[in-house]
């Protein structure tokens, strides 16, 4: 069923069942999320400093700077509301993969230096940061506030009965598309994926993709498979952590992949780079099936196609009686206990998570869910958006089964391997699905 906007926290309140598996999971490296996922040169940088003088005790006595690790680099807003209204902390956003993060996060946590003083992880991932026990106590600070978030998204932030993390945000997945390119083309609402399938064959005898698909696909491609999955009820994982074995909607996503690259209706590109962007400035994409924050780097990127844009829900899958989405993810935010100033930084993720002014800078700047059950109530999140014909992205957000993290970086890792062995014709669907369910078994021992 379609959401309304004044219906929203339902949205949130079903993660008590898309995560209801997931605390037990343990993983161990790349993952993805909604925005950028380039890298910064300046991405090396972990001290913190005081942009004013020092008093006679070493304290600074002016606003003090500090280093935030994040791939999203339309983030920037939030991050300039925060600094713009205190005069504590200066936060510096440095963009890389979170994959960069992840790496360099773990060698400057066992060394002892070298960590910034607030990182952003996904969600599904974020134990392998947690499980260090290098990480600032959040639990006492959050206690007043958990009763505002799904239970289950919390259990991803915990780690031996304290939490670590800030969660603001959750990204289910839409239909992205060029409303006028639709309408000149003939092309109304997509209902279904066979409907889908069909504009995409008229839009390509014009010379237009319907979809860009990551090839190669790496973590990113990895990420949309799950998405899809998920959207079609499947999972890789039984809800007791057991790798699922002749997965038949493992194979039927990958199918689904290989025949949109195949026929030429998807265009084969690399995730966030120049030439991915120029494809839909050109108007050659005219049309992203992706998760909601995407919205967020689509305004970023093609300010000039603003009004050209709009938004329909996730399509029916033609053999499926229910109608779902499936969640990209969301993001979390954690703080090294070396850092000196934990005690200023923390309180940028407390603002954004746990307040509705906060709320509503993180979906204005990179555009997720909100995960904030009583911020989502808020007036604010049932307005439409110019870029978007005046729809609003929240409205056309279907339902989302359950889906079990356990060991996704691991996940991650072999599924992107085969996607790329598959799309360049080295293996089938099936085979590759076999492949990925025999390595996710010998690798996590589920």
């Amino acid at each position: 069923m379609r959401k309304k906007p004044g219906l929203l926290l339902a949205i949130v309140m079903a993660l008590t069942l898309v995560l209801a598996a997931c605390g037990g999971g343990s993983d161990a490296g790349k993952s993805s999320g909604s925005g950028n996922g380039g890298q910064s040169s300046n991405a090396g940088s972990g001290s913190s400093q005081a942009s004013g003088g020092s008093s006679g005790s070493g304290e600074s006595t002016g606003k003090v700077k500090a280093t935030y690790w994040t791939w999203l680099s339309n983030q920037q807003a939030a991050v300039d509301q925060f600094n713009a209204m205190q005069d504590e902390v200066e936060i510096e956003l440095v963009q890389m993969s979170h994959t960069d993060i992840a790496q360099k996060l773990l060698i400057a946590l066992s060394s002892g230096s070298g960590a910034p003083d607030l990182f952003q992880q996904p969600q599904r991932t974020f134990s392998n940061i947690s499980k260090t026990g290098k990480l600032m106590d959040l639990t006492e600070i959050m206690k007043p506030h958990n009763d505002k978030f799904p239970e289950s998204m919390t259990s991803l932030l915990m780690y031996d009965g304290k939490q670590y993390g800030i969660a603001p945000d959750i990204s289910p997945g839409v239909l992205w598309y060029r409303k006028d390119i639709f309408e000149e083309n003939g092309i109304g609402e997509i209902k279904t994926w066979s409907e889908f399938i069909a504009a995409g064959e008229k839009l390509k005898e014009k010379g237009y993709y319907i979809m860009p698909v990551f090839n190669p696909a790496g973590s990113w491609g990895a990420n949309a498979i799950a998405l899809f999955m998920q959207s079609r009820g499947g999972n890789f994982f039984t809800e007791d952590g057991k790798v699922i074995h002749n997965n038949a909607e493992l194979e039927y996503t990958l199918k689904f992949f290989k025949d949109v690259l195949d026929s030429g209706i998807g265009q084969g590109l690399t995730f966030f780079t120049p030439e991915f962007w120029g494809e839909f400035k050109a108007d050659k994409i005219v049309a992203w099936p992706m998760n909601i924050a995407e919205g967020a780097n689509i305004k970023a990127n093609m300010p000039e196609q603003s009004g050209k844009w709009s938004v329909m829900p996730f399509p029916k899958w033609d053999d499926k009686d229910t109608v779902y989405t499936g969640l990209w993810g969301g993001t979390a935010i954690g703080i090294p206990e070396m850092s000196p100033v934990k005690d200023k930084v923390v309180k940028y993720a407390e603002w954004l998570a746990t307040t509705t002014e906060g709320q509503k800078a993180m979906y204005s700047s990179w555009g997720s869910v909100p995960s904030n059950q009583e911020a989502i109530q808020d007036p604010f999140f049932s307005q439409g958006d110019p870029f978007y014909s005046g729809e609003n992205p929240l409205a056309k957000i279907n339902e989302f089964p359950a889906f079990h993290y356990f060991d996704f970086s691991k996940v991650e890792a072999i599924v992107g391997e085969q996607v790329d062995l598959m799309f360049a014709g080295k293996q089938d669907p099936t085979t590759t699905a076999r492949n990925i369910e025999q390595m996710l078994a010998k690798e996590t021992g589920r």
